[in-house]
């Protein structure tokens, strides 16, 4: 990065900017009339009195424009910012004559003259870099000239700084004599190339600006007061109050410029803080949601990093058993993703009140939004249907963040679900949803990537393991407890850094019916998936990579997760081998992980001979395998692998079924 971007980054992120040149300017004036009051002015002619006098009264204007701008913009927008730093700058360039001129003729302080009078160079190039950002921010320069304009000044600014400094061993620009005079040197000519540089660049970007004239004339009036100075008192040797005259400027600016900013900045808010207001009124926000609802308890909470953001959660009934759910994270941040967070909210809420399950919903608002995207925004979105008599939660997942499921027991955990591509994205795009069965107590937190990413003074993100400890930390409260121990334990942990982005978190949690009835003997986990497959072993490959698919997806240790898979390859083996005749026949197996506890199991199905494995006598593995009856290892092993084993036949089936936790 090139210095001039360095010092434009480092500004437009100090906090305190405005503050700061308030106290700098302020300090300036203080030890200018300190200064001079220790030199006094007997020493000094009427010309330099001048020149101090009149740097040390617009000092004092420069400071109290500085606390102006402080109480009327605090922190202030960029535009403020440019306009303090420019108003700073040119105060410390009058400081520095100050000194120039109190050091003069003193022989003892021939290195104070030489060093205040390089700042002074120095100050005159970064006062012009600084004159041209605001020339930018004011015209609203925009075009390839001004690219190619602030590249050259971004790279001339160091070689320029550089030649100033240089003047500490070379009497480039001047020198200073054993005397403690001050003299200009011959190639003085080459400190105001710079100044040049950034003139030219003004005055084209003047040319080809569109803003009203009079903004042009206030603006350039920073150039003008200050040449017409030079021209009135270029022969008059000791007068140097350029930058009394651009402080004449400075004035004019902040007199006419900003009473228009501040018209535009109360117009503005007035608009956005209705925008806030519409964009509250979207969303549900009064709790409780449903007070007749006994089955559920629902809360949720938006805070946008602008006065509008792109973040959104909704619920709804669909009917009378049937909860709607969702989170979304528009691309982009302001009133754009707030009229297209307003859209999409009522094209899923419309799908979803249609009949349409998660996926098909998904499907149909992204098909509606690419249709008619020229903006080429895009929104994340995860959505579920809770079924309130059953406890059955149906979600799709359309590139947002992974929901995190709590059971009764386990407490929170991150469920990966799996992932489509955004909404509005690309067009055709299919999505898949899949089932959790909550019970009563269980609990579903989903966020926005704001509370994840959120981010320190030390730019360390606030990440998942954390959320998860803040969660785990109040499992027990209600959705409104835990949001709240959320946010305190974000806003701890950013201090006060700057919100990035928004945060946006529901919580539900599922009571069940108010009589207590729901779906008797299925743990919280995922609702159950199955296979069925000839029973041949063949099908053995088929039915580890659907069940490997699955522990995939729920983080199953490799030691577990390969367990799992000798147990399928020998309980599959035994089943093609002797359940069925020579008319063979089928095998199911039905998959169920669970977070209370957090485990799997597998349930398989045949409708073969009746056989009860767990009946077979364990081998005897003291003896050599010389001396061992053949077979019955493999149904051993699975028995010492698996944490429970179960058999029953029933209508006409043989069913075993395997549980494994991790």
């Amino acid at each position: 990065m090139d210095f001039g971007s360095m010092i434009a980054k480092k500004l437009d992120k100090n906090k305190a900017l405005i503050t700061s040149c308030f106290w700098q300017t302020l300090a300036m004036t203080v030890l200018s009339i300190a200064f001079c009051m220790i030199r006094g002015f007997s020493g000094m002619n009427n010309q330099w009195t001048f020149s101090v006098g009149a740097d040390i009264f617009c000092l004092a204007i420069c400071s109290m424009m500085c606390l102006s701008c402080m109480q009327a913009h605090q922190d202030g927008d960029e535009y403020t910012r440019i306009f303090v730093t420019l108003l700073t700058t040119n105060g410390w360039e009058m400081f520095l004559d100050i000194c120039c001129w109190t050091v003069q003729d003193i022989p003892s302080l021939r290195l104070v003259n030489i060093t205040v009078n390089v700042m002074y160079y120095a100050g005159s190039a970064l006062l012009t870099y600084f004159f041209w950002r605001y020339v930018n921010k004011v015209l609203e320069v925009g075009n390839r000239f001004a690219k190619i304009a602030n590249n050259l000044l971004n790279l001339l600014l160091i070689p320029t700084v550089l030649l100033c400094v240089s003047n500490f061993f070379v009497p480039l620009y001047f020198s200073v004599d054993n005397a403690g005079v001050y003299t200009r040197r011959e190639y003085f000519f080459i400190s105001q190339l710079y100044l040049a540089v950034g003139l030219v660049a003004v005055g084209v970007s003047f040319i080809m600006s569109r803003v009203r004239l009079r903004t042009k004339l206030v603006t350039g009036s920073f150039v003008l007061i200050p040449l017409i100075n030079q021209l009135l008192t270029r022969y008059t040797f000791g007068i140097s109050t350029s930058y009394c005259a651009s402080m004449v400027s400075i004035v004019l600016i902040y007199g006419v410029l900003f009473a228009e900013q501040e018209n535009k900045i109360v117009s503005t808010s007035k608009e956005l803080g209705l925008a806030t207001r519409i964009q509250s009124d979207m969303l549900p926000n009064n709790f409780p949601a449903f007070p007749e609802r006994k089955e559920f308890d629902v809360f949720a909470s938006m805070n946008p990093a602008k006065e509008v953001g792109g973040d959104f959660y909704d619920f709804f009934l669909i009917d009378e058993e049937n909860l709607g759910i969702v989170i979304a994270d528009v691309s982009g941040k302001g009133i754009p993703a707030a009229l297209f967070m307003m859209a999409s909210k009522i094209l899923l809420q419309n799908a979803s009140m249609n009949g349409k399950t998660p996926e098909e919903t998904l499907r149909t608002v992204n098909e509606q939004i690419c249709s008619n995207n020229r903006e080429e925004m895009f929104v994340t979105v995860w959505l579920g249907v809770l079924n309130l008599r059953t406890g059955l939660l149906t979600a799709a997942n359309a590139g947002h963040e992974y929901p995190i499921i709590c059971s009764p027991e386990s407490g929170f955990r991150l469920y990966k679900d799996r992932h489509g591509f955004v909404i509005g994205g690309m067009a055709g795009v299919k999505y898949r949803q899949y089932e959790i069965q909550l019970v009563p107590g269980s609990k579903i937190f989903i966020y926005t990537d704001g509370v994840p990413e959120a981010t320190n003074a030390a730019n360390e993100l606030f990440g998942t393991d954390r959320l998860l400890e803040a969660l785990n930390s109040v499992k027990d409260g209600a959705p409104r407890e835990i949001l709240d121990a959320v946010n305190s334990a974000v806003s701890k942990f950013v201090g006060d850094s700057d919100q990035f982005d928004d945060l946006t978190m529901l919580c539900l949690q599922y009571k069940g019916k108010e009589d207590g009835t729901y779906m008797d003997n299925i743990p919280c986990g995922v609702a159950p998936e199955k296979i069925t497959l000839p029973a041949k072993t063949q099908s053995i490959e088929a039915m580890t990579e659907f069940v490997d698919a699955i522990l995939d997806e729920n983080e199953c240790p490799k030691k577990a997760k390969m367990q799992l898979n000798v147990a399928i390859d020998e309980i599959v083996c035994n089943i093609a081998n002797y359940a069925y005749g020579k008319d063979g026949g089928e095998v199911t197996l039905r998959v169920n992980v669970t977070y209370d506890p957090h485990g799997v199991t597998l349930t398989f199905i045949d409708s073969g001979t009746p056989y009860d494995p767990l009946k077979k006598p364990d081998p005897d593995t003291s003896l050599s395998a010389e001396e061992r009856q053949i077979g019955g290892l493999g149904i051993f092993l699975v028995k010492k692998t698996m944490d429970d084993m179960t058999y029953e036949f029933t209508g006409g089936q043989n069913i075993l079924t395997l549980r494994k936790y991790f």
